[in-house]
């Protein structure tokens, strides 16, 4: 992959629940908008075939140039360059427990724009932006503020970075213990 390239990441599972269609819908409009080029990496674990198949039938309807760039299946330990280098981190989902690859990203200064939905918010506090997973509109516009507005960017790469840094094995550690001290 060509680093160099701008692009938004998204890391998820291809299963509904995670809303892939209404993302790809709106960088569609979105790239209609903005008069540079960007490109949608998804980097994907296929579970639901169909759905799939259905994903890659909407671009190969909607988007040409490699516009969007699928990768599946690939190893967690090759995704830091990729948050790293990354434009923005998009990630959706209906069903979330607590959405790992958010806090992934921000550990490598990239900013963080998922739905509002689940435990996301509770877990990404201030440090990341929200969108009604479907309002196609909303997602467009909120993923045009990071790209445009610079100062919003680093607000949120700085909000960031202090977040992820509640997440150690350390401090998960100390709350545990203290819960089950409190039991007694």
């Amino acid at each position: 992959f060509n680093y160099k390239e701008k692009f938004i990441l998204s890391v998820l599972s291809c299963v509904r629940y995670h809303n892939i269609l209404n993302l790809l819908k709106a960088y569609r409009d979105l790239i209609k908008e903005i008069n540079f080029k960007i490109k949608f990496l998804l980097v994907i674990q296929i579970l639901d075939k169909k759905y799939y198949k259905e994903l890659n039938a909407f671009i190969n309807s909607n988007f040409h140039n490699h516009e969007v760039v699928i990768k599946k299946n690939i190893e967690s330990k090759y995704l830091v360059n990729l948050y790293k280098n990354s434009q923005l981190y998009l990630f959706t989902s209906y069903s979330e427990v607590f959405g790992f690859t958010s806090l992934e990203a921000m550990s490598q200064g990239c900013p963080v724009l998922i739905s509002n939905t689940s435990a996301l918010p509770e877990i990404n506090n201030a440090a990341a932006d929200y969108f009604d997973p479907d309002n196609i509109i909303e997602i467009k516009e909120k993923i045009k503020k990071i790209l445009i507005d610079e100062n919003y960017k680093i607000s949120l790469i700085k909000n960031g970075e202090k977040h992820f840094r509640k997440f150690t094995w350390q401090s998960n550690t100390v709350k545990t213990l203290e819960t089950i001290n409190n039991l007694n």
